[in-house]
């Protein structure tokens, strides 16, 4: 072969090889070879062509594209949306996670870059009680509005993508606006403008093929279904995925923000509100002197509780010097008819339970009353209302969980673990106050209280305690399912990482509502029966244990929740 023959083979076989080398290129080393070969500018400051030059038109809005084939995990985005939009140090509006599936033959694994999807049907703005978002007519961009939040973090619950984060140094939640402020001036978002591969983009979509596309799907393998909020990021790839992509961490369980202002708050009212309901159902049900005579101290006990519940609440407002806001969501939002129902709830209380003390402060007072603010029609009239008024409260607190589209927080469970709650804490007050008040101020009617409350109470204790720990538990059951299904998350975190709430749990539900109660029992229908002090020590310690334990489990309610989510979400 010729010296000329043998250098065009050579060639041929160098540009083979460039070729096929140019083929298995990663994003990263194709984009440093641009930069090194002066095909980009030094500084594209304005990605025009990553981001539309129109606005949308009717029917259209802004919406993410990102191509999955070109994101390598280098979370250039994630440091570039922090430090433009002056995030602190803990909080990110955009995540990086990866998706790992495929078989013992072939593996496969993907990093995918997310924010806020700017949904069609944003949960967080439906939920929110103050209106503290807002969504563009125009970009359908949703904005949050800071200057009007309140710090509930309702939204966060809400969203089920997580993408609002709750700011503790301003008290209030933020969220990816898509950089709206560049948008105007033509210039990309901080994450499209930073990508190196450019993985991310800006499209205009057309609202009718989200709503169409968003039926019975996922934006992503493993995240929650498109249904809910109509999200309109779009994920494209030209390698088809695996259906078991799962988030990498998926088997990875951690326990949930445990909540404690509102675990307080929702067993207390429920407390308050089931004490009530325990008191006038006994009046209507028995006609019988001595109950009118305890009912007073039942009223003041259960309402001093409610009033705890509801300062109890604001613990959990960010800013609750503007927590008069909280109405202005009423015609969407669950929490603002929670808010709402619990105040009325509280101002009925508040005149059922004066009605009992109107006699005292007549005579105290030197002063005489209308005849008809003591009227015993009035007095249950009104014992009813409050009732009422309470049932409806825990009812709109079960929508509030039930609306956030989280299979453990389901209507059916969510409803018998509330209205449970307010039964067997109700059962136990009335039981404490009774006893409190024959031993402190009517010791001569003990045999008396005994038979018509203390025994029957008793009983009725054991048999809802009882039900609803057996009700409970039988979320174990789950635990030797053959598929790895939300349940079964949920009961191995109860028995691994919170053990500790779960025992505690079931031990004080157990002592408290059903060994207490049944001591109590024997003791109120045996020889010692007009002992009030032995039963009000057992009646302080049954509550005590019993309130211990569904503070327990309300815990757990919200610490043990587990949920769909996208790759890399917090």
């Amino acid at each position: 072969m010729s010296a000329e023959a043998k250098i065009l083979v050579d060639k041929q076989v160098l540009l083979s090889h460039l070729l096929q080398e140019q083929q298995e290129l990663t994003a990263v080393e194709e984009f440093s070879q641009k930069h090194e070969n002066k095909e980009l500018p030094v500084q594209q400051k304005y990605y025009e062509s990553l981001i539309p030059l129109t606005q949308p038109k009717e029917g259209q809005q802004f919406a993410f594209k990102v191509n999955l084939d070109a994101c390598t995990g280098c979370k250039a985005c994630v440091t570039a949306c922090h430090n433009l939009n002056g995030l602190d140090e803990d909080e990110t509006w955009r995540n990086v996670g990866l998706l790992r599936g495929g078989n013992r033959e072939v593996s496969n694994q993907q990093h995918v870059t997310s924010a806020c999807h700017h949904c069609l049907d944003p949960a967080c703005s439906n939920g929110c009680p103050v209106n503290a978002y807002d969504k563009d007519p125009v970009t359908g961009i949703v904005k949050h509005l800071d200057d009007q939040c309140i710090g509930c973090q309702y939204c966060i619950l809400k969203c089920p993508y997580e993408v609002p984060k709750y700011n503790k140094r301003l008290g209030i939640v933020r969220k990816c606006d898509m950089c709206t402020h560049r948008l105007e001036v033509g210039e990309a978002p901080a994450c499209v403008q930073s990508c190196p591969t450019r993985a991310i983009s800006i499209q205009i979509v057309d609202k009718e093929d989200v709503l169409e596309n968003s039926q019975d799907s996922v934006v992503i393998s493993g995240a929650p279904s498109s249904e809910y909020t109509q999200p309109t990021t779009t994920f494209e790839s030209e390698k088809p995925m695996q259906k078991n992509m799962l988030c990498s961490d998926y088997y990875s369980l951690t326990p949930q923000h445990s909540h404690p202002p509102l675990v307080g708050m929702l067993v207390m009212t429920q407390l308050s509100i089931g004490a009530f309901c325990v008191d006038v159902l006994f009046n209507l049900l028995q006609k019988n002197p001595l109950i009118s005579e305890m009912q007073p101290f039942h009223s003041i006990v259960a309402l001093l509780l409610g009033f705890l519940a509801l300062s109890v609440s604001i613990l959990h407002i960010g800013r609750p010097q503007y927590a008069y806001r909280a109405l202005l969501g009423l015609k969407k939002s669950w929490l603002s008819r929670e808010i709402l129902g619990f105040n009325i709830f509280a101002g009925l209380a508040t005149v059922y339970a004066a009605l009992f003390w109107l006699g005292p402060i007549e005579s105290l007072m030197g002063i005489t009353l209308p005849g008809f603010v003591k009227d015993e029609q009035l007095r249950e009239g009104l014992g009813i209302a409050v009732a009422l008024s309470g049932i409806l409260g825990i009812f709109c607190s079960i929508m509030i969980y039930d609306d956030c589209k989280k299979e453990l927080w389901r209507g059916s469970i969510t409803g018998l673990k509330f209205y449970g709650s307010a039964l067997c804490l109700g059962l136990s007050t009335i039981l404490l106050a009774s006893s409190a008040g024959v031993a402190i101020m009517k010791p001569e009617h003990a045999a008396d209280v005994n038979e018509v409350y203390t025994a029957k109470l008793a009983i009725l204790m054991v048999v809802a305690f009882a039900g609803k720990l057996m009700w409970e538990a039988m979320i174990f059951r789950h635990l030797k399912a053959p598929t790895y299904s939300m349940f079964k998350r949920s009961a191995l975190l109860m028995v691994n990482h919170l053990s500790a709430a779960t025992k505690m749990r079931y031990c004080f539900g157990l002592i408290g509502g059903v060994i207490l109660p049944v001591l109590i029992y024997f003791v109120a229908t045996g020889e010692k029966s007009t002992e009030s002090s032995i039963i009000l020590y057992m009646a302080i310690a049954s509550f005590i244990f019993a309130l211990a334990g569904e503070l327990c489990e309300r815990f757990l309610f919200f610490a043990a929740v587990v949920s769909k989510r996208m790759p890399g979400g917090a």
